[in-house]
């Protein structure tokens, strides 16, 4: 089958038009997006996100129900947990739209299987955050942190107690359901593996998961599509890379309002996959 991939679209409306744009031009039926469906860049986050989600993503599911497009994907991080829980409710009304962190999705021979969860970073609201084995509580940018789905206000001294309580990425990646007999596994996970090259962050760290990257080496997965890190591509240079016999893909993307957007064209027949960053 052929696809389109991109993440962290973050509510830009001109990327999500370009998507359909780009299935007309080159005659593909299917858009795969690794999260980071909504806007972050806003104060009242949770209204401006559900606002979008009623709105915009509402019609935009149905254009591409008219046009036989398929969609798949998963939420990320910056897809707070209490609108997504509108957004699972909204695209029940579209049967060409499958968010795969909720339910897998079979077409063509592949088995598409996903999970949303990051690493615990630096940013002060706690959606869809895990930690792994060994892994230390990273500075905080803030002195405020928002827990439980955004609805409590805790310092970083709580914090650092509390998230020991939360979900453990290994288990999060073991508890992932199986792809169906036959098909090519391909995992839609929003954090990057480590050491990969996939992972590269503006200030000279490198935020990938070991747990994501064990899994992937143990999995015989056919492909990984990650997002998350935006900049790792323009910092690395990388965008793919071989984890065991898996090719592990994270195309990259430009901020909010940019005049760029970054994909990657695959095919999983021919087995190639290209980078591509346009203007808008």
């Amino acid at each position: 089958m052929k696809f389109i991939y991109t993440s962290d679209i973050h509510g830009d409306r001109k990327k999500y038009e370009k998507l359909i744009d780009l299935c007309d031009e080159l005659q593909i039926n299917t858009i795969v997006v690794g999260g980071d469906l909504f806007h972050k860049h806003a104060k009242e986050r949770i209204p401006v996100q559900k606002e979008f989600i009623k709105t915009y993503l509402k019609d935009y599911y149905k254009k591409l129900q008219d046009k036989n497009i398929t969609y798949i994907g998963i939420v990320g991080n910056d897809d707070l947990e209490i609108p997504c829980e509108e957004y699972y409710e909204m695209i029940k009304e579209y049967p060409n739209v499958h968010s795969v962190e909720v339910e897998p999705y079979s077409v063509d021979g592949i088995s598409f299987i996903g999970s949303s969860y990051v690493l615990d970073a630096p940013f002060k609201r706690k959606d869809h955050v895990a930690i792994e084995k060994d892994f230390k509580m990273p500075y905080q940018k803030s002195d405020v942190i928002y827990v439980d789905k955004c609805r409590k206000q805790i310092s970083v001294d709580e914090w650092k107690v509390l998230r020991e309580t939360y979900p453990k990425m290994e288990d999060i990646l073991e508890s992932l359901p199986k792809g169906k007999e036959g098909d090519k596994v391909i995992y839609i996970l929003h954090d990057p593996p480590s050491d990969s090259g996939l992972d590269y962050c503006i200030d000279g760290c490198k935020a990938g998961s070991k747990a994501i990257r064990n899994f992937i080496e143990k999995s015989n997965a056919y492909m990984s599509l990650h997002g998350h890190i935006h900049e790792s591509y323009d910092l690395s240079g990388v965008w793919n890379c071989k984890i065991g016999k898996t090719i592990s893909i994270q195309a990259g993307q430009t901020e909010l309002g940019d005049d760029n957007f970054a994909y990657v064209l695959i095919d999983t027949d021919k087995n190639t996959y290209e980078r591509h960053c346009i203007a808008l």
